[in-house]
């Protein structure tokens, strides 16, 4: 058996630093990235939002929206969704909304 020696290791130290560091960093300013521009999205005006969720809500079965993404109230959203033949369903825990199309509709 041999004994673990610090000289062996030291040159990998560093290195192992140095890449744990770097995809860190990578990861932190991803998701920074990402709360920025949904954000952004949900100071959009009113109007410009609801056309937005109404083209998303084009006869798929299942549309989902983060709450963040979105500023607009429940009654907006369901009148929305409504007009486009789809159920809200709120997932206040995951933080989503659901829209479900309506059985039989086309």
């Amino acid at each position: 058996m041999t004994a673990w020696t610090p000289a062996a290791d030291a040159s990998s130290f560093p290195l192992a630093y140095v890449l744990g560091f770097i995809v860190l960093g990578g990861l932190a300013a991803g998701a920074l990235a990402m709360t920025i521009i949904r954000i952004a999205r949900s100071r959009k005006p009113r109007d410009e939002q609801m056309m937005l969720l109404a083209a998303q809500l084009d006869g798929r079965y299942q549309v989902c929206v983060r709450m963040m993404e979105i500023g607009l109230t429940r009654e907006d959203l369901r009148r929305v969704a409504h007009s486009r033949g789809y159920a809200l369903i709120e997932h206040r825990f995951a933080k989503y909304y659901e829209f479900v199309r309506y059985p039989g509709r086309p």
